[in-house]
């Protein structure tokens, strides 16, 4: 172990591997003629591309305070204005407006994908949309949000949340691919087929400067599965996004996270190594399962040779790679793992029952947690703690004792992702904290999207034992709508049906509630009761009123979420 100078306590390894692929202190890297890469000055790089009369910038940052670092920065180089901005994917797109300057004559340039992605969940890439609320809450336990900012469980690595300073400007001119545009004076190819971390990334190719912009070439390894949840992140793309790079054979290469690389033969070796440390994982994970190895097998089986492990960019400081096979293995076969014996388990909380009784009960289970720290086994100490906590989730002692074996996994690896749930965790088990399950969307959000989005998303709070009975049509008109939109919730014993057409629908409606949209919006995200909505002015209920709070009743309220802690300090 070492002690940062925030006092966080890390893998005494940690440091210098990270020095290996990340600049020290803010660097601007003049690429080529008119071409420059701007790193250090945030979590994400930033590419500067010079045209006849302006700029074109590769990349946003996290926020606007982001925006007008890099624009300082520019300034140093070149005083043309931000004409045009790329975005490599959905993830740094927040910081443009500080970038134009107040410029209002621009293109955003973007993946078909990338509008939707940030209106469906705001770019954390969610497969449901329904579950972005806990994707979002799961995004906050993996940036550090619940870390004090000095001390033992300090960041190791900046985190992307906090500001509120930063504005989605959408994609105004979608780009397909292989598509080739002259933007002022400049050739580029956008390559649209290539992933990474999501599935609306942007190559960028400029032959005639000899330049690839990506986001497929990282200072870490390839992040396959990340610990919030997200889209499967399928390595056949982000590896043949690799083998274009190489291909296209350029003299640099200018990435969203890593260090710009020059030169013909260093460009091919560093993306040849990255490319086949992948390629191993996964081609490893498939022999592996063909073999007949389960995800709990493969975790420990699947392991980088020492040549691929030893190239920098291969490091696992931001994810491990203990992760990814099983992520593979269930997305191709699912949950089970072959195992007859473990298609019916008994319920957790039954089996760390049983577990801590067959070690003899409470002191035992503690003593062999004692005796797996001491012998610095500790992920066995770990999932003892974990069995124990589940039997005693009020103990002060077990809830100290799992806090403590928590903070030393965290303590112990070199990722900064775990590290951020490990010590996060573990301070809300010392009653430092309260760990949301989920984050509802804001009432900004809501409005931002189509009218009828989060009409239809109330089908997942429909209560079944409220609602056994029910056969009724629930219709929301929202009044200050230029089309007078209207729709519907068909409940139906336990199932809310959504209908986007209640004027079409077989059955005619029992209650409508006619409702400003922005009332309905601050109702969704929790910032006003049940009640205040009912007895709002503006809202107009036809039908009876009683009526209509039974079956708003029927589906769960805001409040029910907004309280549902995974790790609760009182």
């Amino acid at each position: 172990m070492m002690t940062m100078p925030n006092g966080a306590v890390v893998n005494r390894n940690l440091p210098e591997r990270i020095s290996s692929v990340l600049p020290e202190k803010p660097q601007i890297v003049e690429v080529t003629d008119g071409i420059w890469s701007l790193e250090g000055f945030s979590i994400v790089n930033l590419g500067v591309m010079e045209g006849k009369t302006g700029l074109i910038i590769y990349d946003t940052g996290n926020d606007n305070e982001d925006g007008r670092e890099f624009l300082k920065a520019i300034r140093t180089v070149s005083d043309k204005p931000v004409i045009a901005i790329i975005y490599s994917h959905s993830h740094y797109v927040w910081g443009g407006r500080a970038l134009l300057d107040g410029k209002v004559d621009y293109t955003i340039i973007g993946h078909p994908g990338v509008n939707k992605n940030i209106l469906e969940s705001g770019g954390y890439g969610a497969s449901i949309p329904e579950l972005s609320p806990v994707l979002t809450a799961r995004y906050l336990e993996q940036f550090n949000h619940y870390l004090p900012m000095q001390g033992e469980d300090a960041p190791i690595s900046p985190s992307p949340i906090g500001s509120t300073d930063k504005e989605f400007i959408p994609v105004s001119k979608t780009v397909q691919d292989r598509e080739i545009l002259d933007i002022d004076g400049v050739k580029m190819q956008f390559f649209t087929e290539y992933h990474s971390d999501t599935d609306d990334c942007l190559l960028v190719y400029l032959p005639e400067k000899e330049v690839v912009f990506s986001n497929i070439y990282w200072p870490v390894f390839p992040n396959l599965y990340t610990l919030r949840g997200s889209l499967y992140r399928d390595p056949i793309p982000w590896m043949e996004g690799l083998r274009k790079i190489r291909d296209l054979a350029p003299e640099h290469l200018v990435s969203t996270n890593a260090m710009a690389v020059s030169g013909k033969a260093e460009v091919f070796e560093a993306i040849t190594n990255y490319h086949d440390g992948l390629s191993f994982v996964y081609d490893q994970t498939l022999r592996r399962i063909l073999l007949g190895e389960t995800p709990e097998e493969l975790r420990h089986s699947v392991l980088l040779p020492d040549h691929l492990a030893n190239f920098p960019n291969n490091q696992f400081s931001y994810g491990e790679l203990s992760y990814y096979p099983g992520n593979i293995y269930y997305y191709a076969l699912g949950w089970f793992n072959g195992n007859t014996m473990e298609l019916n388990p008994v319920h957790p909380v039954f089996e760390a029952e049983r577990i801590v009784e067959g070690f003899g009960g409470k002191k035992k289970v503690i003593s062999a947690i004692n005796k797996a720290g001491e012998e610095q086994d500790y992920s066995w100490a770990t999932q003892l703690a974990g069995y124990l906590y589940k039997v005693y989730p009020n103990d002060p002692e077990v809830k100290q004792i799992t806090a403590n074996q928590l903070r030393m996994m965290g303590q112990l690896t070199d990722a900064s992702i775990p590290r951020s749930w490990y010590l996060g965790q573990a301070n809300a088990l010392e009653n430092n904290i309260n760990i949301l399950h989920a984050v509802l969307p804001s009432a900004e959000q809501i409005l931002e999207s189509e009218p009828g989005t989060y009409v239809d998303l109330m089908r997942v709070r429909i209560n079944p034992e409220l609602s056994l009975e029910t056969n009724k049509l629930l219709v929301l008109e929202f009044t200050d709508s230029e089309t007078g939109a209207k729709f519907g919730l068909h409940v139906r014993k336990g199932v809310a049906e959504f209908i986007p057409s209640p004027i079409n629908y077989y059955k005619s409606a029992d209650i409508t509630i006619a409702l400003p949209r922005a009332i309905f919006a601050r109702y969704y995200s929790g910032d006003i009761n049940l009640q205040d909505l009912l007895t709002d002015q503006e809202v107009i209920i036809k039908g009876d009123t009683s009526e209509a709070a039974l079956m708003l009743n029927q589906f769960d309220q805001s409040d029910t979420y907004l309280s549902n802690y995974k790790f609760q300090s009182k």
